[in-house]
């Protein structure tokens, strides 16, 4: 009476899958890993953020002293 109907599961294969799909998904992973470490580039030195946060606060103290100068 209370019976669940279980559902149907199919041994299906297809004829015409091959390995070679398979392995060209891992050949596609591969190639895609090793472009994305050979694009990694460091990043100068005097691009980072406390490198120019340093320069633009000496940038600042400098005119600063600068202007005594003038006056």
């Amino acid at each position: 009476m209370f019976k669940q109907r279980k559902n149907k599961s199919f041994n299906y294969k297809s004829r015409f899958k091959d390995s070679k799909e398979i392995e060209s998904k891992n050949d596609f992973e591969a190639k895609w890993d090793k472009l994305k470490n050979t694009t990694k580039k460091r990043g100068n030195i005097f691009t980072s953020l406390p490198a120019l946060l340093i320069m633009l606060v000496s940038l600042f103290v400098l005119m600063y002293i600068l202007e005594g100068y003038i006056k």
